[in-house]
């Protein structure tokens, strides 16, 4: 659809609200409206948040573009939110990943892989993703059971894997639970909302007032945890 220039997509939903959202990195603008809102209605909000959406997209061009991973030594890699720098050895025994500290080179800490070609890139982004699936599924086997506790719920089961558009998913009707192998390289704070985010959903299935108050309730900055996480832009009416 559009309107006043904008071009959005628009996905009916069970919420009471409309909800506006500007993606990065291309500024892209969806709109999640309530099943029986009309269509001029969510066109009339749209509009008159065209200056808005107009700022919020200009500034998410002007961002630089993410680099693209060559998976070579000097590289910045994101781990649990720090820049590591990537450190490719050819492997002396076993392959794999790991993390160290450089004694010599100052204090910024380093991925490590070691391979048995240093010089295949995807040998080296499988060990680090072996890696980081690993560290994740850690971090998790702490994380699950301790928001298990406070929110009084049980999952199923818990697995790990890429996903290009969410950080998480959860099936209310059996408790099993998705997360983002992407989620290696974001704040433990911004882990440990997923995890609460995912985890309320057992208890109320919606993105509506009662699972945002559930979320209020055990941690109340979760928005702006939110908007660091996505990099987009929420405004709702």
């Amino acid at each position: 659809m559009t309107s006043a220039g904008i071009e959005f997509e628009l996905t009916r939903k069970r919420v009471k609200n409309i909800n506006l959202r500007i993606h990065p990195p291309d500024g892209r603008v969806t709109v999640s409206a309530p099943m029986r809102t009309s269509e001029a209605h969510i066109a009339d909000f749209v509009a008159a948040k065209a200056d808005w959406i107009r700022r919020h997209q200009a500034r998410i061009a002007a961002m630089p573009p993410k680099p693209e991973l060559r998976y070579t030594t000097g590289e910045e890699h994101k781990f649990f939110g720090i820049d590591h720098l990537l450190e490719v050895q050819t492997a002396a025994g076993r392959p794999g990943a790991e993390v160290a500290k450089s004694a010599d080179s100052g204090p910024q800490p380093r991925l490590v892989v070691h391979a048995r070609d240093p010089h295949d890139p995807a040998e080296v982004q499988r060990h680090l993703e072996r890696f980081r699936r690993r560290e994740l599924q850690r971090h998790l086997d702490a994380l699950v059971p301790e928001w298990e506790e406070r929110l009084g719920v049980r999952t199923t089961r818990i697995r790990i894997r890429t996903m290009k558009r969410k950080w998480g998913a959860c099936r209310t009707r059996t408790g099993d639970i998705v997360f983002n192998l992407e989620l290696t390289k974001q704040s433990p704070r911004a882990i440990d909302y997923v995890v609460m985010h995912e985890l309320a959903h057992l208890i109320e299935p919606s993105h509506g007032p009662r699972f945002q108050a559930i979320l209020s309730e055990h941690m109340p900055d979760w928005r702006d945890v939110e908007i660091a996480l996505n990099g987009r832009v929420t405004t709702r009416g």
